[in-house]
């Protein structure tokens, strides 16, 4: 595995975040004072995680599916076909 900055950076474009920030630990064990992948490891180490689905959020969505779905029911109802 190549141990460079621009390898990290690909690594962390293409999702692999864990591949990634391991890249740029070795990497900084070599320099520790290197500010770019300081700053690199913090930006990926602070990124947001998935913490599951909004279950009222979800309810209310599918609220206004099922209004949306009557209506748009309703509305083919209506149509006259010619």
């Amino acid at each position: 595995m190549p141990l460079s900055k621009t390898y990290a950076e690909i690594l962390a474009s293409q999702g692999f975040k864990s591949e990634a920030i391991e890249v740029y630990e070795k990497l900084l064990l070599k320099n520790p004072n290197d500010k770019e992948i300081i700053e690199a490891l913090n930006r990926l180490k602070k990124r947001k995680r998935f913490n599951g689905v909004n279950i009222l959020k979800l309810k209310e969505f599918d609220e206004i599916n099922q209004k949306n779905r009557y209506e748009f029911e309703k509305w083919l109802k209506e149509l006259k076909w010619t």
